[in-house]
């Protein structure tokens, strides 16, 4: 029985109208009226116990699931006597089945080809779980793409424990023709290859308007699978010889991960210098040449297994290998993923969602004392090799050179550029570790902004390897500074921005802000045990304050650290004494326990964003434009003397942070 409209269950989600349903249940779109967010609400209903569990099963999987190119599980409730409901993020768009039917025809290799990069991104983050997440029911129905040009996966069925004892589990087998690998119809073992099959098997749907023949019948000689190039000739061969390989009968003969695809499917037009990309220096490196099929084994077991098992019957599409999901904590560095650099002529891709923040807004001027001179820093001899600021001698930044903005890295002298990410939904706020080895980052990220919904917090290698999510949060987190305390954040929750502290390793974040004031940009005193932050809600307008590391304070209210103007963008200096900040386009020091007195502007020209101070203290990094024009990264000492730019680039550079 289906739901009325305008039914609200749980108290929490209104629906509004019925998007699909079978016979075990439903899906529907709602509105969730706490986040104010349109959401899916998938029903389940009581058919059996059995049913009930796959359920449960299914949304405790997805529940960990953090990924841009994945729908995420906000809520998961049972309503006694009607069912089980999931609910998740409501994807907007087509899926890929309806846009090739609206094409009347194969579609365009190029955004074939993009739409793979991204679900190949989202199948090697599945198959990197510990353990590893088989979708299993990857075809063109099950990819949405949205309006803004966004690839996502969806439709994960019903989780399935993975029996080590077993060659797959009774109850967890379902295909689809022509997009499913043989090992799905019996006794075969399937595993990540059998995703490698299927996505295969969606571009050369996508790409030739036919579905490819059905893996079970080229098993069994009964039928063959038809040249990519024999049915549309206007596909690169580089590109079908890859989806040939993906869709290979026999699992050895398949690429042996979702990389390796990737790898194949862009390697003639890739730029790619592993670990991150050198600008101006790396020279294209092609990937190896797709290798000759190995010696074929007798696919009889195969065969007569399928036959087995398709009189035994079907079920969930979701295998989780292994007996246990993954711990907690920080997640070890990973293999790099092949990287591909977007190239500056390429139309930038959107984000999934549109959010409605609005940009990064220059404070009103205020009054602004005479200022007074800043006592110059103290010299101190430098050891022979040691790059100026201390640390080692490079500044990682955001940029939109290429479109969205990415992760960059530069030498003090302004050499080595070296571009860290290829987010296709952008990245921005680089934050080291303490000790320089790797950076925190926010995505998605489409532009600089006051607030990131939807954002989670990523880290990877300082070489810009082994990435992975390791803080998200329904509602969006960002502004991430590390210390060896923990990671200090910025969490907008329904709305509404506190700052939270996880542990190093992203682990167990707590909230730390104190009912609801709005606290964001943390950053962290040397010792770790203390925060500045700044608020909106406490002083009228927004102010630097600062607390103790668990967030606590004495008295009603933080103590001040600027008073008599709007200040934001808090950087506490590595010598615990001062406190950079921008008030009125320009940049302000402050003895952090002067309670506002004190300050001094010590840049000359602005307007300026985004200080960050050198590892001996002695230097501070930031953004400025003060030729009207580029939005570029300067260094400039302690009391701004020797302004220096390091990057001149007609696209937008931000949110410069200094390598320890």
């Amino acid at each position: 029985m289906s739901i009325e409209p305008n039914t609200l269950l749980n108290n929490r989600y209104r629906i509004l109208e019925q998007r699909g349903g079978g016979g075990m249940g439903a899906v529907y779109l709602a509105h969730d009226e706490n986040l104010d967010v349109e959401v899916a609400v998938k029903e389940n209903f009581f058919v059996s116990e059995e049913s009930a569990r796959q359920f449960h099963r299914e949304a405790h999987l997805l529940f960990e699931l953090r990924h841009p190119g994945l729908p995420r599980v906000i809520d998961h409730f049972v309503i006694e006597g009607l069912g089980q409901y999931l609910v998740m993020d409501f994807i907007e768009g087509e899926d890929g089945r309806e846009i090739l039917k609206k094409a009347e025809g194969p579609l365009e290799e190029g955004t074939v080809v993009d739409w793979a990069g991204q679900l190949l991104d989202a199948l090697k983050y599945l198959h990197s779980r510990q353990p590893p997440v088989i979708h299993r029911d990857v075809k063109p129905a099950n990819i949405k793409i949205t309006p803004a040009g966004r690839a996502i996966l969806v439709d994960f069925g019903l989780a399935k424990e993975y029996d080590a004892t077993k060659s797959t589990t009774v109850g967890a087998r379902a295909f689809t023709p022509g997009f499913a690998p043989p090992e799905q119809y019996g006794q075969g073992r399937t595993d990540t290859r059998t995703d490698i099959y299927s996505l295969g098997a969606t571009l050369y749907n996508l790409l030739t308007n036919k579905v490819p023949a059905d893996g079970l019948r080229r098993a069994m000689g009964k039928e063959r699978l038809i040249a990519v190039r024999d049915l549309n000739p206007n596909i690169s061969p580089h590109v079908a010889a890859a989806i040939e390989r993906a869709t290979e009968v026999k699992p050895d003969d398949r690429f042996e991960s979702a990389a390796a695809f990737e790898a194949a499917l862009f390697a003639p037009k890739t730029m790619v210098q592993s670990p991150a990309t050198k600008l101006g220096t790396a020279s294209p490196s092609l990937a190896p040449p797709i290798a000759a099929p190995k010696p074929r084994r007798s696919i009889v077991p195969i065969v007569i297994g399928a036959i087995v098992m398709l009189a035994i019957g079907i079920g969930g599409t979701l295998l989780l290998f292994g007996n246990s999901s993954g711990a907690g904590g920080s997640p070890p560095p990973t293999e790099a993923p092949s990287s591909t650099l977007v190239p500056p002529t390429e139309e930038p891709i959107a984000a999934v969602a549109e959010p409605s923040d609005v940009p990064t807004q220059t404070p009103e001027p205020t009054a602004t004392p005479e200022p007074t001179e800043i006592p110059a820093p103290v010299e101190t001899p430098t050891p022979a090799g040691t790059p100026r600021g201390g640390g080692a001698g490079q500044i990682a930044f955001a940029s939109e050179r290429f479109g969205l903005p990415q992760i960059f890295r530069i030498d003090l002298d302004g050499g080595n550029l070296t571009q860290l990410t290829t987010f296709v939904d952008g990245a921005c706020q680089p934050s080291w570790s303490p000790d320089g080895e790797r950076l925190l980052f926010t995505s998605p990220c489409r532009d600089k902004r006051d607030e990131y919904r939807n954002a989670a917090i990523y880290v990877m290698n300082a070489d810009g390897s082994g990435f992975s999510p390791l803080i998200s949060l329904v509602g969006g987190v960002y502004d991430a500074d590390w210390s060896e305390q923990g990671i200090a954040f910025t969490y907008l929750e329904n709305n509404l921005p506190s700052l939270w502290m996880a542990g190093p390793d992203g682990s167990a974040p707590v909230k730390i802000s104190r009912g609801n004031a709005r606290d964001r940009q943390p950053s962290w005193s040397p010792g770790g045990d203390r925060l500045a932050l700044m608020n909106t809600s406490r002083a009228g307008s927004a102010t630097i304050f600062w607390v103790f590391g668990d967030g606590s304070f004495t008295g009603s209210n933080p103590d001040q650290v600027t008073r008599d103007r709007a200040a934001n963008e808090p950087s506490w200096s590595p010598l615990g004494n001062l406190i950079a900040y921008v008030s009125n386009i320009h940049i302000w020091v402050v003895p952090w326990d002067s309670v506002g007195f004190g300050a001094v502007r010590i840049s000359d020209e602005g307007p300026n964003d985004g200080p960050a101070w050198s590892p001996d203290g002695q230097w501070i990094t930031f953004e400025t434009w003060r030729d009207a024009a580029n939005h570029d990264i300067y260094i400039m000492t302690a009391n701004g003397g020797q302004p220096t730019r390091l990057t001149n680039h007609t696209a937008a550079d931000y949110h410069p942070a200094w390598r320890p």
